[in-house]
């Protein structure tokens, strides 16, 4: 789950150590929360605001193009100390009748074949007029996978016309409402990562972190007098036509020297304190490394700029997985970047004066009590058969009456009511992901996916690794060694992560051990418009709260049946704690197992199968991969919830469910689900009216109907 920092109270003055007495914990914080904004090429106002925060109100305001400009000093020799804003994005290029987006990237900066690929299947921030909007990257549902004329693994990788956008909208009017735009820009939400104290990792990190150095530095001249002039700048649109560096130029120059960050020297970083440069300046410092000129196309001196007579100096930072949602760079890296500006001023430099930060901006509120249940099981952290916090969260939540019990399976069981019937309901704790099969001599691991889905979702992504009885470490899922050059979607070799580590040994002595640390990416309910929410792992915690949320009213002693509540382990790998349950449990006169009923409600499925639209029910999974549930018991439930007005769908699907291990023993299964779009991928999505419908359905099945009604008996619809 994101970790919420109080970055408007970081210290900027706690950033260098070049810089005076340093706290050095502040840096990963600050460059953490800046690496947050969003700062499309052509629409950097938020991270402009953030720059600006760093000083004294109206020290550095914005030009007419957006550029950030503070100059100190006067006199001779005239230099120029930059770093550009913008970062690669998209914008909204298409608003939909069925209220999906479509986008279209804008500038440049978008490189390598996989670049677009990133975006597929995780979370996106809109920046509108009013704010940030929540949204998520659509992607096929894995469980589909092998009903579709291509598998999706064997494709080539994904691109930008194939994206669609989903803001938990039914109608273009849907999304007018939440004030979406065409033309808004977008991004990945920004999710950075620090890995083992030393590396911070975060889409367009190179360019983010030299926006922060520049801020130290001017924190620090200013602080003194500097020798002649030193002008510097945070420019925009440098991605997208180079004006907003052109019209700095032009204003303050001629200049003697220009020192500009540039984001496409490239190099391996090394993370113990290295800056790239080309030329190598005058005042090059011990770490700094000669580099060609940049590609073609990124010539620093424009024809029409007062630049014609000065020397120019590009610096840039090395970084490992460039290009990619973690890219990454070192602390000392960073630190030395500092260093060489504050060298290229001609100043050793003293220590900043602290600036007063406004306050972050906190999480969106969730629209219920129940969102906030399902908020905290998604928190929760459970591959198949490492279960525990799960299972310790959902104990936590029972009401007082309850006498869990946990079996030798690991499930969460308990048993409550009195009667010759007993239903049996069971909903599946774990989650996808992955576990550690090896450790390479250089530290990095070895991963083995655990449960079904598409192992490129998580390439290039932050990740947690998960060890009984110690803290998550920090970590990310490495690009695949040719991402530059790859050809298909999926990766020919397993998903490896890089946690810092250096060594074998090192990774052994943290804690990792193979065969069960486990590996997932940081998650969190993120909520899509007015009614729905995304998040990894909503299969099945979904289910997993509607089983606590029908105990709320409940009082055991008026059931006129045994009941008993299983939140079972293991299923995505096998049904192993169900396997176990069922053993036990073998006079229930019915299952109901509660999951995800995969739908087809999504722009890239086929409506033919599995079409339960999102919004409209809870549904009985009437026919699946391993069972057709018996026409009579179906037609029950689904009279029952007519004569209690709960809205119900019935369909058709892929999967199975838990229920499968007790048809064994001769004891029939009915699935009772809520319809999710995206299964088993970083951005599942539910609508809080079917889990409401499902909670509800649960209530009724377990308690006794009015006696006329039951004697009545009225005669269902008929059904499938």
């Amino acid at each position: 789950m994101k970790t919420l920092i109080p970055v408007r109270t970081v210290l900027l003055a706690c950033l260098l150590s070049c810089c005076g007495a340093v706290a050095r914990a502040q840096l990963p914080a600050l460059l953490q929360a800046y690496a947050r904004t969003s700062a499309v090429t052509g629409r950097e106002a938020e991270a402009s605001r953030f720059v600006q925060g760093l000083f004294k109100a109206g020290t550095v305001q914005p030009d007419r193009l957006g550029n950030l400009v503070l100059v100190l000093g006067s006199g001779e020799p005239r230099r120029l100390l930059v770093a550009p804003l913008d970062e690669p994005g998209y914008v909204v290029s298409q608003i939909q009748p069925n209220g999906y987006l479509r986008v279209a990237p804008v500038g440049g900066g978008q490189v390598g074949p996989l670049f677009h690929q990133f975006l597929e299947g995780h979370d996106v921030r809109i920046m509108s007029e009013n704010g940030g909007r929540n949204a998520v990257s659509c992607v096929p549902s894995s469980h589909y996978d092998n009903q579709r004329a291509e598998p999706e693994k064997t494709k080539a990788p994904f691109s930008w016309q194939a994206a669609f956008l989903d803001v938990g909208a039914g109608s273009a009017a849907d999304v007018a409402r939440q004030g979406i735009r065409l033309l808004d820009p977008l991004t990945l939400e920004k999710k950075p990562v620090l890995v083992g104290q030393q590396w911070i990792a975060a889409p367009a990190m190179k360019t983010k972190a030299a926006a922060v150095a520049l801020a130290t530095v001017a924190r620090t001249l200013a602080a003194g007098p500097v020798k002649g002039t030193v002008v510097i700048a945070w420019t925009t649109l440098e991605l997208i036509n180079g004006k907003g560096f052109e019209a700095v130029a032009n204003q303050y120059g001629p200049f003697a020297e220009v020192y500009r960050f540039e984001r496409t020297l490239d190099a391996a970083a090394a993370g113990t304190g290295q800056v790239l440069a080309s030329p190598l300046p005058p005042t090059a410092l011990p770490g700094m490394l000669a580099m060609p000129p940049p590609r073609a196309g990124r010539q620093p001196v424009l024809p029409n700029t007062r630049l014609a007579a000065a020397r120019t100096y590009l610096l840039g930072l090395p970084a490992r997985y460039a290009n990619t949602p973690v890219e990454a760079v070192a602390l000392a890296d960073v630190q030395l970047l500092a260093q060489a500006w504050l060298a290229a001023a001609g100043s050793a430099g003293t220590a900043p004066v602290t600036p007063a930060l406004p306050p972050a901006a906190g999480p969106a509120p969730l629209p219920t009590p129940a969102a906030t249940l399902l908020a905290g099981l998604v928190g929760q952290y459970g591959v198949s058969t490492a279960e525990t916090p799960v299972r310790e969260f959902i104990a936590r939540q029972l009401p007082a009456w309850a006498r869990p019990e946990t079996d030798p399976a690991g499930n969460l069981v308990l048993r409550f009511g009195q009667g010759p019937r007993h239903l049996v309901f069971v909903a599946h704790m774990d989650e996808v992901g992955f576990v550690v099969d090896s450790v390479r001599a250089d530290g990095r691991l070895v991963l083995g996916l655990k449960g079904g889905g598409f192992t490129w979702l998580w390439e290039a992504q932050p990740a947690l690794l998960h060890t009984p009885g110690q803290a998550d470490i920090a970590a990310v899922f490495e690009p695949r060694a040719n991402y530059l050059q790859a050809t298909k979607s999926a990766p020919s070799a397993a998903i490896t992560a890089f946690a810092g580590f250096t060594s074998a040994q090192q990774a052994q002595a943290a804690g990792v051990r193979v065969g069960s640390t486990t590996v997932t990416m940081p998650k969190q309910l993120r909520p899509l418009g007015p009614q729905r929410a995304a998040a990894r792992g909503l299969d099945d915690r979904v289910g997993c709260a509607a089983l606590l949320l029908s105990l709320q009213h409940l009082d055991p002693a008026k059931l006129p049946c045994r009941v008993t509540y299983v939140w079972s382990t293991g299923e995505e790998i096998g049904l192993l704690g169900s396997a176990f349950a069922a053993q036990k449990l073998r006079d229930a006169t019915v299952v109901y197992p509660i999951d995800t009923f995969v739908s087809s409600d999504a722009p890239q499925e086929s409506p033919g199968f599995g079409y339960c639209p999102l919004g409209q029910g809870a549904v009985i999974r009437v026919v699946e991969s391993i069972n057709f549930a018996r026409r009579d018991l179906v037609q029950g439930v689904h009279a029952l919830a007519d004569r209690q007005h709960i809205p119900l769908q019935e369909g058709m699907t892929v999967g199975g469910t838990d229920g499968l291990e007790f048809m064994n023993y001769g004891i029939p299964s009915v699935p009772l689900s809520w319809p999710g779009r995206y299964s088993h991928s970083p951005v599942e999505v539910l609508d809080f009216r079917d889990m409401d419908s499902l909670v509800r359905l649960l209530g009724a099945l377990l308690q006794p109907e009015p006696a006329a009604r039951t004697a009545s008996k009225a005669k269902a619809r008929p059904r499938k």
